[in-house]
Formats: C-alpha cells, sequence, structure tokens
C-alpha cells in the first residue's frame, strides 16, 4: 500500500528530514534558552552537565564520565577540578583498578544540581503557563516520540558496566538538565 503525503521530504524516501527541518530551529532557540539560565548558576554548561550525569549514574570512573560526556579525559578532569574546588564532587581511587579514578557527588553537589533542575523545571513551568491547555497537551503527547528521539542518540549508556545501570544506588536520579 501506497502512502501519499505532501512532504516532498517524505516522498523522497527521507521521512525524517521534513520533521528534522522544523525542529531545528526550536530546538536551537530552547538550547539558547537553558544557556542563558545557566548563567545565574556560577556554573559552566559542562560542569551543570557532569553534576547531572553523577547524580544520574552514580560513582563514575573518569574515563566513562568523560565518555558519557562526550569528551575527553583531560577536558572532563578539568572541569572536575573545578567543580572538586567548589565542594561539589570527590575523587577517589579506584577499588578495582590502582591506576584509575572515580568521581562522586557530595551531598552539597547533589543538592546543588537538585536546586538547578528545581530552578529550571519552575522558569520551563513559568513559561509554559502561557500557553494554551491544548498546545499544553500537544507537548504532553510528544514526551515519549522526544525521549526516544534522545535515546537513539543516547547509545553511551549502553557502554556502562551493568552494575551502574541497574544498581539502585546508581538510580536515585533527577530529572534531565
Amino acid at each position: 500500500m501506497e502512502t501519499t503525503t505532501s512532504d516532498p521530504a517524505i516522498r523522497e524516501g527521507e521521512p525524517g528530514r521534513g520533521l528534522a527541518e522544523k525542529f531545528r530551529p526550536i530546538l536551537l532557540r530552547l538550547d539558547l534558552l537553558v544557556r542563558r539560565q545557566s548563567t545565574q548558576y556560577a556554573l559552566s554548561r559542562a560542569q551543570t552537565s557532569i553534576l547531572h550525569t553523577l547524580a544520574c549514574h552514580g560513582r563514575l570512573r573518569m574515563s566513562d564520565l568523560a565518555r558519557l560526556e562526550n569528551v575527553r579525559v583531560p577536558t572532563t578532569s578539568n572541569s572536575v577540578s573545578v567543580i572538586e574546588a567548589m565542594g561539589y564532587v570527590e575523587r577517589e581511587p579506584d577499588a578495582s583498578d590502582r591506576r584509575g579514578v572515580c568521581v562522586r557527588l557530595t551531598d552539597l553537589g547533589r543538592a546543588r544540581i537538585e536546586q538547578v533542575l528545581a530552578d529550571r523545571d519552575r522558569d520551563f513551568a513559568e513559561r509554559m503557563s502561557y500557553l494554551s491547555p491544548e498546545h499544553r497537551d500537544l507537548l504532553s503527547s510528544a514526551v515519549p516520540a522526544l525521549t526516544a528521539l534522545l535515546d537513539a542518540f543516547d547509545g553511551d549508556v549502553d557502554a556502562l558496566p551493568d552494575s551502574q545501570q541497574s544498581d539502585p544506588q546508581h538510580s536515585d536520579a533527577p530529572r534531565s538538565v
């Protein structure tokens, strides 16, 4: 059965192309909004992301943290040094490999990332309150599809040891950054 559509990208065998072209500018504007919010916390986006990743995954080897952040280990180490000086994380030797270093959130770091996320949620909720109920319902309906889209990009999580994917100690994650 042949599907007919007015979207030329779909007709040409690229079913996501037209939708991608519509979403890209929206995502760029949302990214800009998040960047503007980040300046009020005295944390860079990289530092905030590291705190969030540690909150989601628990104690991580520096190399695993770098892989999840999609940066090199020295870059991660530099960012960790700054937030370590702030008291948000601690480095620990890796018990299974004396050469390895692990990073974990401190109580102060957990409180900080939870506050950042709560503030962002409050700000975003305020902005969404200006939408009609119908538009809010449409956004709510899109959450599963957007989550699946992000999961398709997030293959690095599967590279973590199983113990860090399913261990309850590592799963009390706050909401996304």
